[in-house]
């Protein structure tokens, strides 16, 4: 029997999808419509086959980061990248090599196209031209969407949370998690220390080849995408795909709504689409990442390598619940390390062969640069 709950929402979608067409229109007819923009997300796969993704939207023209100086000037940015205004049905040509597709954004502007690569793709990065074809495609500028391809020569692949195990947010705590979600400037939210090292450790592996992918996978919404992007390349951490959360209305409910099981559907679909590596997930101990990773241990047996959980203060309570999941995990053939900081990861990912032994010693460097920073020293 169908879900009532479902067949509302997607009725939702469709009304609100009519509203914005209307609402779009007589813009347009008075001349105070923005013109349309087509936004690249990082996209991922195999020489197989690969994810093409990006988003049109109305061009709310924010500044970019380096002209943001002041607190209001962030506050108004962070206000444009959630009040967007998504373009449905949108059509869009992409152009990889000589090989070329057509996609269409769904109900929230999202493209979402899967594609069978150039003949002989490598391993590695590679540049899609993405053309908006309808509507209003006069002076959209195309745009190049990176795609993550990973080839014979990675090791495994990385999967980490981002709020309190790559971003100090306190997303624990309600209030400072919204502040920290509406203030999204580099000065309010800082790396924990060592991060970028140990990523990069990670990235380039026991070989130092630096093949091995990572993804970031996080309950923030996908207007914060630009932010997000502009913050790991600002603080040096490797790039990866983002797999982020749409918090609005769409045909399969209302986000945000209930807990972080998202996630859990993300890391599924990335183990799915790279079946030939294993992988290293890491989270903290503030939210439910444990308990997902126990999940993805258990319906991927032997896929994944270790857990790193960061050990969020304040939580007495949550150790034993931990040590619980750890017992799940060494049972179901793979292992859960809670650390309190970056290098005894490190330590324990050289001494598995996962990383080399110099960057440890990196890591502890600049782990100990950024706390005397974040002390004021």
């Amino acid at each position: 029997m169908a879900d009532p709950r479902l067949a509302f929402y997607r009725l939702a979608v469709r009304v609100d999808a009519h509203y914005d067409a209307m609402s779009r229109s007589l813009r347009r007819s008075l001349g105070i419509a923005p013109p349309l923009r087509i936004l690249p997300y990082r996209g991922h796969g195999t020489s197989e086959r690969a994810v093409i993704k990006a988003r049109v939207l109305e061009d709310r023209h924010i500044r970019p980061q380096k002209q943001r100086h002041t607190l209001w000037s962030s506050a108004v940015a962070s206000y444009k990248r959630y009040m967007t205004r998504e373009i449905a049905g949108a059509h869009v040509a992409v152009r990889w090599g000589d090989k070329r597709w057509e996609g269409t954004t769904d109900e929230e502007g999202f493209l979402e196209l899967w594609v069978t690569p150039p003949e002989g793709v490598r391993s590695g990065w590679h540049m899609v031209e993405l053309e908006l074809l309808s509507p209003e495609p006069e002076g959209v500028p195309r745009v190049a969407a990176p795609v993550r391809v990973a080839g014979a020569s990675a090791s495994y692949g990385v999967i980490s949370d981002i709020d309190d195990t790559v971003i100090v947010t306190g997303v624990t705590d309600p209030l400072k998690r919204a502040w920290a979600l509406f203030l999204t400037e580099h000065r309010v939210r800082l790396p924990f220390p060592g991060v970028d090292a140990f990523y990069a450790a990670l990235q380039a592996g026991a070989e130092g080849t630096g093949d091995n992918p990572i993804f970031y996978v996080s309950s923030s919404p996908w207007n914060l995408y630009e932010h997000l992007d502009e913050f790991l390349a600002l603080h040096h951490i490797p790039t990866g795909p983002l797999l982020l959360r749409d918090w609005g209305l769409s045909s399969q409910g209302f986000a945000p709504g209930g807990g972080h099981g998202h996630k859990l559907e993300k890391m599924r679909g990335l183990l799915g689409d790279l079946e030939h590596l294993p992988f290293i997930l890491i989270g903290d101990s503030g939210q439910e990442d444990a308990e997902h990773y126990r999940t993805i241990v258990r319906e991927f047996p032997g896929r994944v390598l270790c857990v790193y959980i960061r050990n969020v203060p304040g939580h007495p309570d949550r150790a034993r619940e931990l040590e619980r999941i750890a017992a799940d995990i060494r049972d179901a053939g793979s292992q859960l390390l809670v650390v309190d900081d970056t290098t005894t990861a490190a330590r324990h990912a050289a001494r598995s062969g996962w990383i080399q032994w110099k960057e440890v010693l990196e890591v502890e460097a600049h782990r100990r640069e950024e706390v005397s920073r974040d002390l004021g020293g």
